[in-house]
């Protein structure tokens, strides 16, 4: 869909070079999938990333999560963010682990770190505001935040963005227009629990890649992988598409798209 590729193939008969379309069709768009929605839409192209246990728990019902899966798909985890443009997670789980959400075990430039911080709540002794003038970091956040709040942040490098508000909390659907708006084409969504339903539930995920441990959380209690869909027969399930399984130590990846018939956009609030 770039501007410069209609009539390209004539232009490349008329000047006698032979073109066969079509081959390996499938593999070319799944390759070049992500830039393609990011020029047609102006938003960038989402992989939700989630670590879960053999029943699906995302955290114990305490909020734990620290560690679900081993070092190797740790690993993997941090050579998924390499190879984003922006890492996104919710206040909640700045909160709960102060996380750095840089590139430290594999080798690899960090992405851009994004904080979805409706009230701007986000403390300034955490790793993300120690390291934003370092590493770039973005908080986006609701109209009224608390204006030394906003000056403290601004005055440690870290850059803010001021959306509007869907129930109350910030929209998913602004914050991907204004990632977009900084050219981001590649977005992984490492949120908690309620980030990740917000994606789903809003038809905001294009792919999902799931880190399954051989570990059985047990609490119904306990966090679970929420995708907006309460299928009540199986065939009304979730089911992805493109899947690719890989072993990661004792771990498995599961990786697959989310077909556009899950993707309709809906009406749930955003979880920030």
């Amino acid at each position: 869909p770039h501007p410069h590729v209609p009539g390209a193939i004539e232009r490349l008969r008329e000047n006698g070079v032979e073109v066969e379309v079509g081959v390996l069709g499938d593999e070319c768009e799944a390759l070049v999938t992500d830039f393609v929605k990011h020029l047609t839409t102006k938003r960038p192209w989402v992989l939700a990333k989630a670590a879960i246990t053999l029943d699906g728990r995302l955290a114990t019902a305490s909020g734990d999560s620290k560690w679900i899966t081993g070092e190797r798909a740790r690993a993997y985890g941090h050579r998924l963010r390499s190879r984003s443009d922006a890492i996104l997670v919710g206040i909640g789980t700045v909160l709960a682990d102060d996380p750095e959400l840089t590139v430290r075990h594999v080798d690899g430039r960090n992405p851009l770190r994004i904080v979805l911080d409706t009230r701007l709540r986000i403390p300034t002794s955490s790793k993300l505001v120690a390291t934003a003038r370092t590493t770039r970091t973005l908080v986006m956040h609701g109209p009224g935040a608390p204006p030394t709040a906003s000056a403290a942040l601004s005055d440690r490098g870290v850059e803010l963005a001021e959306l509007p508000l869907t129930c109350g909390r910030v929209s998913l659907e602004a914050a991907l227009d204004a990632i977009g708006e900084r050219d981001v084409v590649r977005l992984l969504v490492e949120g908690g629990p309620s980030v990740l339903h917000g994606f789903f539930e809003r038809g905001l995920v294009d792919r999902l890649a799931a880190f399954v441990a051989p570990k059985i959380a047990g609490d119904p209690a306990a966090k679970i992988l929420d995708v907006g869909v309460s299928a009540r027969r199986m065939d009304e399930a979730l089911t992805l598409e493109r899947v690719r399984v890989r072993r990661l130590g004792v771990d498995v990846l599961v990786e697959g798209d989310v077909p556009s018939k899950h993707r309709p956009g809906g009406s749930a609030c955003s979880p920030a």
